[in-house]
């Protein structure tokens, strides 16, 4: 990835103090976001991650996983890197492609910028290193990480090619096709950032020609990724079809305005660092400000800033309304891409004009900067709930191994993981029914997930057995597990050896 343009033929060019300063500059900046989406990788897979990882070891194989799992958790690339580290590993190695590909997303989003100049570059850099929702995403064992670089780097290369430079020139379109298998192998979502390019490259090349020439150009730089995208569902589509279950999905909260505006009020908090109290002055700011910054965004970026921030999620809004779904952050990485790279864009541009205008960018960039250190922190400190805890409470209290029962079968894998890690002996039980035919004491913990707004009670009973509250776990934002452990008020007495 080249960031300065080569010296001329037959000239060796040493780099200027300035230049070698931007580049420690864009240095520092990736081991920022490194070391953010290090800390963010901390604890316990949460249920979506711990899923993913029962999949792969049922599935057993790369062939497994493409065939057999036929769910919407399964992001293929993600499950592939399980199945390399093996899904008992620890939870930093099982998130490691997450915290790779994401942080050299970091760099892609500054060489995007730096083909203008040094100050272009470094601000998305710094932007894409600390925004809470790529951190957050960036650092879990599923597949958006992966996905956000393929679109980052598609973006490189349609911008390179629609520059005036290039305008004459071939389109990149195999290049395209070969992120678009990368993009939908990592998440199959990628397929919104195709609809955004295909929008923003008709209405780029429709200021110097005629817009039937511009659907025929945009048929050439698409053409082949439309060919993948339609193999890749052809193929999901076959594999749900062999399947006795079919394709399935995990659960979706049902669709309301409130509900809805609420997503979008989240995205924005989280790309940003800021949000007012209420959704939907949050959105009234967001878009009156998008609307401003596109007036004076690059000509052959605006499309690609409009489509994939306003055109995108409006589109996707009304699919989510007429499906029953009110959405998750996630879905709107796209709409994240555009809107940091449109800020960037804005402010270095403001930057550069000089006057009391570059103090304003200057200080409004540092205040996001600041809020979304602030978030990066809150969302570090509760690590997603952090299961892991209860499996080092239930050691503190039983360290040969232990019993807990659970409500539901979600946190099976979140604690079957969570204990397999950590080499700790824990049995799990849904049912009071013991399952050998002897009888067996009651577990000694019951492990309750709770809604994200309902406060845990100090005591339950379960199986005719009163358990204590001992500990919470809650997550903050994005994605996560609320929960709740519970220990037997007469626990049974401590094994002389582990329960397997």
């Amino acid at each position: 990835m080249r960031l300065y343009p080569p010296p001329p033929p037959g000239k060796a060019q040493q780099p200027s103090p300035r230049r070698r300063q931007e580049t420690a500059a864009l240095a520092a900046i990736i081991v920022l976001g490194l070391a953010l989406r290090l800390w963010n990788a901390r604890g316990g897979l949460w249920v979506d991650e711990a899923w993913s990882a029962q999949f792969v070891a049922q599935a057993g194989s790369p062939w497994g996983i493409f065939w057999r799992i036929n769910h919407d958790n399964n992001h293929y690339l993600n499950s592939l890197w399980i199945l390399l580290v093996g899904p008992y590993a620890p939870p930093l190695l099982i998130r490691a492609l997450s915290i790779a590909t994401g942080t050299l997303s970091i760099a892609v989003a500054g060489a995007i910028g730096w083909r203008r100049d040094a100050t272009t570059g470094l601000i998305p850099a710094l932007l894409f290193a600390v925004s809470p929702i790529l951190v957050a995403y960036g650092a879990e064992a599923r597949g958006y990480g992966p996905m956000l670089l393929a679109v980052l780097v598609s973006v490189l290369l349609i911008d390179r090619w629609l520059d005036h430079d290039h305008r004459d020139g071939a389109p990149p379109a195999w290049s395209l096709a070969a992120l678009t298998l990368a993009g939908l192998l990592a998440q199959l979502t990628y397929v919104f950032a195709l609809a955004a390019f295909a929008g923003w490259i008709v209405t780029a090349r429709s200021r110097c020609t005629s817009i039937d020439s511009a659907v025929a150009t945009t048929t050439r730089a698409l053409g082949p990724s439309a060919v993948v995208l339609a193999l890749v569902v052809a193929f999901v589509v076959a594999a749900a079809s062999a399947s006795t279950t079919g394709f399935q999905a995990g659960g979706y909260p049902g669709f309301t305005l409130a509900a809805f505006a609420d997503v979008l009020a989240e995205t924005v908090a989280y790309t940003t660092g800021f949000a007012f109290p209420a959704a939907w002055p949050t959105i009234g700011v967001t878009l009156a400000a998008i609307a401003a910054l596109l007036a004076r965004a690059h000509p052959n970026r605006r499309p690609f800033y409009l489509f994939a921030t306003i055109a995108f999620p409006l589109v996707l809004g009304v699919a989510l309304c007429r499906i029953g779904n009110a959405g998750f952050a996630r879905y709107y990485l796209v709409a994240v891409v555009g809107l940091l790279l449109l800020l960037a864009d804005s402010a270095s541009a403001t930057i550069r004009r000089g006057g009391w205008r570059r103090g304003v960018a200057i200080v409004l960039t540092v205040l996001v900067i600041v809020g979304c250190m602030r978030r990066d922190y809150a969302l570090a400190t509760a690590a997603r709930g952090d299961p892991g805890r209860a499996i080092a409470t239930m050691r503190g209290r039983m360290p040969l191994g232990a019993t807990v029962l659970i409500d539901t079968i979600r946190p099976i894998p979140v604690l079957d993981l969570a204990a397999r890690s950590t080499g700790y002996a824990l049995a799990i039980r849904q049912t009071c029914l013991a399952p050998a035919a002897a009888a067996m004491p009651a577990p000694a913990f019951a492990f309750i997930e709770l809604d994200r707004s309902a406060s845990p009670m100090a005591s339950i009973t379960r199986c005719g057995t009163a358990y204590t509250l001992v500990q919470t776990g809650r997550h903050l934002a994005l994605s996560g597990l609320d929960w709740a452990l519970y220990a037997s008020a007469n626990p049974p007495e401590k094994r002389a050896e582990a329960l397997r």
